[in-house]
């Protein structure tokens, strides 16, 4: 992956730095609202390319670079939102006298997001009704590599 990335950017291997969504903090459950903290940072950099792992029983990974597309790249701190309210409780079910049940601290994200700004160019299946009109951003998934120089 590393000689891919390289030889597409045309430089040694140690000049070349990836970000990847983490989960520092995580509950059993990511399927909840997550609040962005701060205005996402952007990778600056005229040379991107996307490493996506394939499912295989040992390390396989797809990976993608074009020189004409143009992709900023972000990155985004977010947090879980309590959706019950109060600070990491939760009122237990059933029994409406039951104590408060202690759930999970609060989960936070570091998010690697792509835009796309020419999505007409970009290899996408025409997810939008006005393909090409605007950018479309996404966010990686954990495990996915962000290469850039």
């Amino acid at each position: 992956m590393v000689d891919f990335v390289s030889g597409a950017f045309k430089v040694a291997p140690q000049d070349t730095k990836f970000i990847t969504t983490t989960h520092p903090t995580m509950s059993t459950s990511s399927l909840k609202n997550y609040k962005v903290l701060e205005s996402p940072k952007e990778i600056k950099s005229s040379r991107k390319a996307a490493c996506h792992p394939m499912l295989y029983p040992y390390a396989v990974f797809f990976c993608q670079y074009d020189e004409e597309l143009s992709e900023r790249v972000f990155k985004v701190s977010m947090v879980g939102e309590d959706t019950k309210g109060g600070f990491g409780w939760t009122i237990g079910y059933g029994d409406l006298n039951a104590p408060p049940i202690q759930t999970h601290p609060k989960d936070n994200i570091n998010a690697a997001a792509v835009c796309h700004m020419d999505s007409a160019r970009a290899a996408l299946l025409n997810l939008m009704d006005k393909q090409g009109k605007s950018p479309m951003c996404h966010f990686c998934s954990a495990g996915d590599l962000i290469w850039f120089q």
